[in-house]
């Protein structure tokens, strides 16, 4: 597919640090995570946003210990543990927090006892004990994907994100061309707002754009001459979604007569955002057009090209089938 000679205008979002403090307020309600010892440490720094599992460590072998890393405890490790004397086993857990690990997680903290003396040693460096019932490969595979979203790059962009029967579509143009207007247009047909005039974006652990509204802007709209409109009250809870994947870009713009459009559709563009390949069209603005429906014909046709079936290709082959039989018949 050609790339869209006409980027889109992206300001890239400055990764903010990464702390155990930032880590546990994203994963407290999914992995059921909560502070045991160390809450001082909150605000360290996770220098590599990976979930490690210790296993040498806790036989004094340190050679290649990633400290820099968050330290996962399953029940095997435990469970070793325990097998230790007390005075052995309190050395290990000083040798191990003496290495300045940002934080250490408990996994089935409900079916294994709780070590006072690790508890003990972690306040004493303020170093986070966080705990969870969860098993440790759940929490591994969660926390990771957690760790990504946290870290992953971020954007944001100067446009109006709807959720058009499942394609995330972002409406983009010039101030004053008409995203809002048509955004509400599509809310009225039973479409999802995501994002109004400002959309934030990233890319997920699979390689998926995502884009949302800033926390203190979701479910609002702004219309000329009407205002600021909240959505949910307007139209029901289920008109705006917190987030959604981003499918389409929909570039609304005035053309003048000699500008150069697509008129068949077999010229799909693409832009590239954060890395990562958009389909694009370009919408000509004119009196008269009735955008909403336009923007949820051009979300079907991205589905059903998604599935293979590519209506200027199927005319084409038509098109060039009826010629032949034509220039057949005539031989």
């Amino acid at each position: 597919m050609p790339t869209d000679p006409r980027p889109l205008t992206i300001s890239t979002v400055p990764a903010d640090s990464l702390t155990v403090g930032r880590f546990l307020e994203s994963a407290r309600e999914p992995l059921g995570l909560r502070v045991l010892a160390g809450r001082e440490g909150l605000r360290r720094t996770i220098l590599e946003p990976v979930l490690h599992r210790p296993g040498l460590a806790l036989t004094g072998f340190y050679d290649y210990f990633a400290w820099r890393q968050m330290q996962l405890f399953g029940r095997s490790e435990l469970a070793y543990l325990r097998t230790l004397e007390a005075d052995c086993r309190h050395d290990r857990w000083e040798a191990l927090l003496r290495r300045d690990v940002p934080c250490i997680i408990l996994c089935a903290a409900d079916k294994e006892p709780l070590d006072g003396d690790l508890l003990a040693v972690a306040d004493r460096m303020g170093i986070p004990v966080l705990a969870t019932r969860q098993r440790s490969f759940a929490v591994f595979r969660a926390g990771s994907l957690i760790l990504h979203e946290l870290t992953s790059p971020r954007a944001s962009v100067h446009g109006t994100l709807v959720d058009v029967r499942g394609v995330g579509v972002l409406l983009e143009g010039p101030p004053g061309i008409g995203k809002s207007e048509t955004a509400l247009g599509l809310v009225r047909h039973g479409c999802s707002l995501i994002a109004d005039d400002v959309t934030r974006l990233w890319v997920d652990a699979h390689g998926a754009l995502w884009g949302a509204a800033p926390a203190h802007l979701r479910g609002f709209m702004e219309i000329r001459g009407l205002g600021l409109l909240h959505i949910p009250t307007l139209f029901g809870i289920s008109a705006v979604r917190p987030e959604s994947r981003l499918d389409l870009i929909v570039s609304l713009r005035r053309c003048g007569p000699d500008d150069d459009v697509d008129r068949v559709g077999s010229d799909v563009k693409t832009s590239e955002v954060l890395g990562q390949p958009v389909q694009r069209l370009v919408i000509p603005v004119a009196a008269g057009r009735d955008f909403v429906n336009v923007v949820e014909t051009a979300a079907a046709t991205y589905k059903m090209r998604s599935s293979g079936m590519d209506a200027a290709s199927v005319l084409d082959e038509q098109l060039v089938a009826h010629y032949q039989t034509v220039e057949q018949n005539h031989e």
